[in-house]
């Protein structure tokens, strides 16, 4: 008999099994005709003594199943298996990436302010060059026949006002001759200091010190006013220029740290905001910030593109969570606590997310025990075992 219970019952929990036998006793007494109050107390007696020895029997194959098969005994566990995290406050920033441009004040096109021809052109690219040097010269013959001219006019006016000007000391001669000749004198000089100025054009100096990148003229050629003769580029004065849009409108001031990275050379450094404009774009809806840049020789190249890493928010006691773990449902946003072996559905209002995490504002308190893994995987009121 062991063994046919043994072959039949080995697969089989102990609670099913005797689960079983009890229900198979009660259809066997169900199942026989009536004897009478007689008939049934003993045919009780028989049952008990059957059952009890089932429960000896069972007993012992529970002791050497359990024996050859420990994992035979224990109780079916239909909890979740998850691990879970602290809802803790900490330091939280948002940030937003915007786009420059490295741009020099002192990269311009050195211009002529006159007419004329040009009759030589002392430079080319890629020369160094100081402030003051002479990069190129207008033909200047008529402007200096001119103040020969003028020159030798103001001789005599100078020699006739000083004559006048004795004679009128001794009351000689009239105050009209006198006024005369100083006014012809003082006329001379300031056209002979007009021609000056503009023979002093006729040399077009570089107005800082740098390298020449481009001479777009050549000697010989007639060039008008404001026409560029050449692009001098200086590092003396370079910086970031970005485009924010007007959303961000008094998120930033002047000292703020930035991260600041230049693509094309691999390079990323920190620098802090110099200036905000306080003028709308109406095209682009944007403002504009500068950043110090660095004095690297690598980064010194105008109109490099740099990507600006700015801090918009920031708060020191946040309650912040990974965002993987946020839910959605048709009543907003939830996450899932632990209350004791169960998982509870708890709705939250989100603040800022960066960096694959996110604020919670309301919600959840410091110390709650949320779900982090296994999250999808439940409900609310699931069993759940936290893993270590």
């Amino acid at each position: 008999m062991t063994n046919r219970i043994f072959k039949k019952y080995t697969d089989m929990k102990p609670q099913s099994i005797i689960t079983i036998f009890i229900i198979g006793l009660v259809a066997f007494s169900c199942g026989q005709k009536p004897e009478g109050v007689e008939g049934k107390k003993a045919r009780l007696k028989e049952a008990e003594a059957e059952l009890k020895e089932l429960q000896s029997e069972i007993s012992t194959l529970m002791e050497e199943i359990t024996a050859e098969d420990p994992d035979f005994a224990k109780p079916v566990d239909n909890s979740t298996l998850i691990t879970t995290l602290a809802a803790k406050k900490s330091h939280f920033e948002h940030k937003i990436q915007v786009r420059g441009n490295v741009e020099s004040r002192t990269n311009v096109f050195v211009s002529s302010e006159m007419m004329g021809q040009l009759t030589s052109v002392s430079i080319r690219e890629g020369q160094y060059v100081k402030k003051g040097q002479v990069l190129a010269t207008i033909d200047s013959d008529n402007l200096d026949k001119t103040i020969d001219e003028l020159t030798n006019q103001l001789e005599f006016a100078t020699t006739i006002f000083e004559k006048r000007d004795r004679l009128w000391k001794k009351n000689i001669g009239t105050e009209i001759d006198y006024l005369q000749a100083k006014n012809n004198k003082e006329s001379l000089e300031k056209q002979l200091a007009t021609l000056e100025t503009q023979l002093a054009k006729t040399e077009i100096k570089a107005p800082f010190s740098g390298v020449i990148e481009q001479v777009p003229v050549k000697q010989g050629e007639i060039i008008q006013p404001g026409a560029p003769v050449a692009f001098l580029v200086s590092n003396a004065d370079m910086y970031i220029s970005a485009e924010v849009s007007e959303r961000y409108v008094g998120k930033f001031k002047k000292g703020d740290a930035t991260q600041v990275t230049l693509p094309s050379l691999g390079e990323e450094f920190s620098s802090v905001i110099t200036s905000v404009g306080n003028v709308i774009n109406p095209a682009s809806r944007t403002f504009t910030i500068e950043l110090r840049l660095p004095k690297v020789d690598s980064y010194l190249k105008t109109n490099l593109i740099a990507q600006i890493l700015l801090t918009d928010y920031t708060s020191e006691e946040a309650i912040v969570i990974p965002s993987r773990i946020i839910q959605e449902d048709l009543e907003g946003n939830f996450v899932y606590l632990v209350n004791g072996k169960k998982a509870k559905k708890v709705h939250v209002e989100l603040g800022q997310s960066y960096d694959n995490h996110t604020e919670v504002l309301a919600g959840l308190t410091e110390g709650e025990v949320v779900v982090d893994k296994g999250n999808r995987t439940i409900g609310d009121g699931s069993l759940v075992s936290i893993k270590d």
